[in-house]
């Protein structure tokens, strides 16, 4: 376990990355209310770990703090929460396009569906093949993809050596784990909403 727990945290040094495709477009919906026309479940950022696998292809809403929002493009989000350990990626619909770098440091209400990147030996060796193509580049650096969800693949600058560690934890982890594969979570924003002080005085979350 001891073992386990010390790859979640090597990993966890790779999810800040940002290797974003720098789009113009940005959206500024935050002033605007979250439609209530369909069924959306509210799940709590310090339930998030255990809940978010039930809901894969479903929308939810949570409320977190804006942690960090990726400078190149505003193509996504980190939201925490001070009674949570979680950290959960968001990422923008078509619509939305982009997050304003002034969200930073918001509490917001997200909107939008939960989205899951399994990582096995299939997803692991293209990721092995890719680096081993990379490395014969005349910078050394490998070219990469940026594939989305928790785990990223680094982009055209990423470092040989710094990839295949990332490969080679994640495999441990797989091993650890005792299943054939890995998932990890994050959620395709369709709306969302800045949460102003009053709104925190009236907070009626449900216990999901």
């Amino acid at each position: 376990m001891k073992k386990y727990m010390l790859i979640l945290t090597v990993i966890a040094f790779f999810v800040t990355s940002c290797d974003c495709d720098d789009k113009s477009k940005e959206s500024q919906n935050s002033n605007n209310e979250i439609a209530a026309d369909e069924e959306v479940t509210t799940i709590k950022m310090a339930n998030f770990d255990d809940k978010v696998g039930d809901y894969v292809g479903k929308k939810i809403k949570i409320k977190g703090t804006v942690d960090h929002i990726c400078k190149h493009g505003g193509q996504k989000l980190f939201v925490v929460s001070e009674t949570s350990d979680a950290r959960v990626k968001v990422t923008p619909d078509e619509e939305i396009a982009a997050f304003n770098a002034e969200l930073e440091g918001d509490e917001i209400v997200i909107l939008g569906i939960v989205e899951e990147q399994r990582i096995d030996e299939a997803y692991l060796r293209e990721w092995e093949e890719e680096i081993k193509a990379g490395s014969d580049m005349s910078d050394g650096k490998g070219e990469g993809v940026h594939l989305g969800g928790k785990v990223e693949k680094g982009g055209e600058h990423s470092d040989i050596a710094e990839e295949m560690e990332k490969v080679n934890n994640l495999r441990e982890m797989i091993k650890e784990s005792g299943t054939d594969h890995l998932s990890f979570y994050s959620i395709l924003c369709t709306d969302f909403q800045v949460v102003d002080d009053n709104d925190n005085d009236h907070d009626n979350d449900d216990d999901h």
